[in-house]
C-alpha cells in the first residue's frame, strides 16, 4: 500500500475549511508565478493526488496529465475528473514517458515523500523538453507549519507526516543538476494564528516585505531545462 492510499477519501477535506482555503490560494499563486503555464503546452503533474492542480492545469488550456504512485488517490482524482484517463499510476523514480516531452512539470509538496527526491529531479528533467520548467513546491523546513508537521509525525507514527523529510531552501536547491533560476516565498501566517481569511491575507501581505525568506512556510523553486 502507498503511503497515502488510507487517506485518499479525506485528503480534500482540509482545503474545504477556511485555513485550507487560503493556504491552497497561497500555494497556488505562488504555482502560477513561477510556473507561468501556457494555453497548448504540455503539462505533467507529478505526485499529484487527487488531481487539484492537474485539472487548474487543464482549465489553464493546458494538455495537463498526472502522475502518482498511490492508487487510492488516483481513484479519488479519476472520480472529480471529466477526463480520467490522465491520471497515471507510477513511481515517479522511473516515469513511463519519452525524453523530452513535456514543457512544465510541477510537483507540489511531493518531494517531502519521496525515498529518492534527487531521483525524482533527475526524472523530471528527463522528460522536459530543452527551456522547460520545473516548479516544486516545498515546506518550509524553519517555518511554524515545518514545525507543526514535524511534531505531529514525532508522536504519530501514523501520521504521513512521520515519513516526511523537511527541506530548508538552500537543501531544496541543491536537489537540482544547478542553481534554481527563480525563488518564491510565501505562507508567512502560521498554522495556528488563522482567525479569518481577510485578516490572514492582510498578515500575509505584510510578512512578505518584513519578515525573513527562512521562515517561510512555503517556498517554490523553478529550474529550466
Amino acid at each position: 500500500m502507498a503511503l497515502f492510499d488510507s487517506k485518499a477519501d479525506t485528503y480534500d477535506d482540509f482545503c474545504e475549511t477556511p485555513l485550507g482555503h487560503f493556504v491552497n490560494e497561497v500555494e497556488r499563486n505562488m504555482i502560477a508565478s513561477s510556473a507561468v503555464p501556457k494555453p497548448n503546452e504540455r503539462a505533467i503533474d507529478l505526485g499529484c493526488g487527487t488531481g487539484t492542480y492537474t485539472t487548474w492545469l487543464q482549465t489553464l488550456g493546458l494538455q495537463a496529465c498526472g502522475v502518482d504512485v498511490s492508487q487510492g488517490m488516483l481513484d479519488t482524482a479519476r472520480r472529480k475528473s471529466n477526463n480520467p484517463d490522465v491520471f497515471i499510476q507510477a513511481d515517479l523514480r522511473k516515469l513511463p514517458f519519452q525524453n523530452e516531452t513535456f514543457d512544465l512539470a510541477i510537483a507540489n509538496v511531493v518531494l517531502e515523500f519521496v525515498s529518492e527526491p534527487e531521483t525524482v529531479v533527475k526524472e523530471a528533467r528527463r522528460i522536459l523538453r530543452p527551456g522547460g520548467r520545473l516548479v516544486i513546491g516545498f515546506i518550509g523546513k524553519n517555518s511554524l507549519w515545518g514545525q507543526k508537521y514535524l511534531r505531529r509525525g514525532e508522536e504519530d507514527p501514523s501520521s504521513v507526516y512521520h515519513h516526511a523529510r523537511f527541506f530548508s531552501v538552500r537543501e531544496a536547491a541543491s536537489l537540482g543538476w544547478k542553481p534554481p533560476g527563480m525563488a518564491s516565498f510565501g505562507l508567512y501566517v502560521g498554522p495556528d494564528e488563522f482567525v479569518d481569511e481577510q485578516s490572514a491575507w492582510e498578515l500575509e501581505t505584510l510578512r512578505t516585505v518584513e519578515v525573513s525568506r527562512e521562515t517561510a512556510g512555503f517556498f517554490v523553486l523553478r529550474w529550466e531545462n
